[in-house]
């Protein structure tokens, strides 16, 4: 049963590189980095590590950590992933024009929840599809949120 998933994103953002650096810098001095994405939600954030709860739309939620970030402004993050989604991360900042950039979201991780392995075989559509889904929403919300905090 192969539990480990390859989850590749684009989000396209409403932002310089640097500008969207510093508003990404600015969020992660709050207890709450991610006041922006509904289906995902912080439940402790210490400044280096971040318990998260998602959402997935499709009848399910998976709950991790994000931690050992490693920054590297302007052009990435690195950061490991622990519990219902076991692995690493990278995302990279890329800019488009003067004023979007592009965030380049590559997840690379194995389900630890015996119920998502043991379903994997015949679920595993369903599983990135809700990856996909969380991840759309995100890519949205950030630029609404971005677009409000502008004015």
């Amino acid at each position: 049963m192969n539990s480990e998933y390859v989850l590749l994103s684009r989000w396209r953002v409403d932002r310089s590189r640097d500008a969207l650096w510093d508003v990404l810098e600015a969020l992660l001095d709050t207890p709450d980095p991610l006041p922006w994405w509904p289906s995902v939600q912080v439940t402790a954030y210490d400044g280096d590590n971040l318990d998260l709860r998602a959402a997935s739309g499709l009848g399910y939620a998976v709950e991790f950590r994000l931690a050992n970030l490693e920054s590297r402004r302007p052009d990435r993050l690195r950061f490991t992933s622990e519990g219902d989604l076991r692995g690493k991360g990278e995302i990279t900042f890329v800019e488009l024009t003067s004023e979007t950039s592009a965030m380049d979201i590559d997840w690379r991780v194995a389900t630890d929840r015996r119920w998502m392995r043991w379903t994997s075989w015949i679920l595993r559509p369903v599983f990135v599809a809700g990856h996909h889904i969380v991840m759309r929403q995100g890519e949205k919300h950030l630029n609404e949120w971005l677009r409000a905090q502008a004015r």
